[in-house]
């Protein structure tokens, strides 16, 4: 059974020494024979889309520097891959998040999960497809982005799994699952299918980003560098120092119900055993969730005509189009002016536009209730 501890190191700067010493010394204590058997590693950042690493949506290519050369060191093949979101060209991500510099300078293979056979799998009668290079790797280290996440208040280590399903096949998924219910449901199923395989966990957060995350918040120096066995452990500290609760993560109960975890059984370095984020802004993404969490079952139906939200395109759009080749439902369509507009009345609000849009261009227009209840 995988640890449940969950090991943290206060890192200012992305500074390599630094990191492969964390690295150094998290894998180096871990038990899982296939560290020392298998021959290949799969290590799947967070590349949501082509953002800079300054920019915080994406996992740091320093930390998976860090990573790489400890598997290579170890003679191990290395591989490094993902399904970004949206239609963005993958080429063009590996180039913007820092990957293809690597891939120049160390004997690793960038792999394409967008374009990558599947396995076609069921939990509990949930249809998943997930990428077949998740299964020829014997060593998987997942690494995260610590961030907020507009439809399921915190992204950490499990929901970085879900780019482990290919390409534009996310977007059919959000479309099949729009609300926060069933698409917690939906990533309980991938973790379902997948934990087994994942061998360590890391979570990039020494700069991350709170607010209207996963990709249009605020960039925060968090200074916290993370690891863990345990996804549901990790995921559990992390947000909790975030200022999140355990049900203010739709997923997260059950994560750790599988893991039989309970979260007073979580082992932190004991310096970081009551720690805080100073100031973490997570109000947007509670509020959106908790709408009405408080209103009476009589009164919702009038409750949610006054207290609504939904993307809208502001000026700053640039006309890229990666929100209309994005969006599940066909919501967002081009104008005779050249700009995409949103259909409201199509508009699921699974919010994958905000997520996905390269230049925040997306807003969120609130009614003057929600507006009150979000600040």
């Amino acid at each position: 059974m995988k640890q449940s501890g969950v090991q943290i190191r206060a890192i200012d700067k992305y500074e390599l020494p630094l990191l492969e010493d964390a690295v150094n010394t998290w894998f180096s204590a871990l038990r899982d024979n296939k560290l020392r058997r298998s021959k290949r590693v799969l290590i799947k950042p967070n590349l949501l889309g082509a953002y800079a690493p300054e920019q915080a949506v994406t996992t740091h290519p320093t930390v998976l520097e860090a990573i790489i050369r400890y598997f290579l060191a170890h003679k191990k093949e290395v591989w490094v891959g993902d399904s970004p979101g949206g239609g963005v060209s993958v080429q063009k991500v590996w180039q913007v998040c820092g990957l293809q510099d690597l891939a120049d300078r160390y004997p690793i293979k960038l792999v394409n999960l967008s374009t990558e056979k599947y396995r076609e799998m069921n939990y509990e009668g949930i249809p998943v497809k997930i990428s077949e290079t998740l299964f020829k790797c014997g060593i998987v280290i997942n690494v995260a982005k610590y961030k907020t996440h507009s439809l399921m208040a915190f992204t950490g280590a499990l929901k970085n799994l879900y780019g482990l399903v290919p390409g534009l096949i996310k977007s059919e998924y959000h479309r099949m699952h729009p609300d926060t219910k069933s698409f917690a449901a939906l990533l309980i199923a991938i973790y379902g299918l997948c934990r087994a395989k994942i061998t360590y966990n890391i979570l990039d957060g020494i700069v991350g980003m709170d607010g209207a995350g996963p990709s249009a918040g605020t960039v925060r120096h968090f200074g916290l560098l993370m690891g863990s066995e345990s996804i549901s452990a990790l995921d559990t500290v992390a947000s909790r120092m975030m200022g999140f609760t355990v049900n203010d993560v739709p997923y997260l109960w059950a994560a750790l119900h599988m893991d039989g975890i309970l979260p007073s059984q979580i082992h932190v370095p004991h310096s970081f055993l009551h720690y805080r984020i100073p100031n973490a802004d997570i109000r947007v993404v509670k509020m959106r969730k908790e709408g009405l969490k408080y209103v009476p079952r009589g009164v919702r139906y009038l409750f949610r005509k006054a207290y609504y939200h939904y993307p809208v395109i502001s000026a700053r759009c640039v006309r890229c189009g990666v929100c209309v080749r994005s969006c599940p439902v066909k919501a967002i369509t081009w104008q005779e002016n050249g700009f995409p507009a949103i259909n409201k009345d199509v508009c699921i609000k699974c919010m994958c536009c905000h997520e996905l849009c390269p230049t925040q261009a997306i807003d969120i227009h609130k009614s003057f209730l929600a507006a009150r209840f979000v600040r």
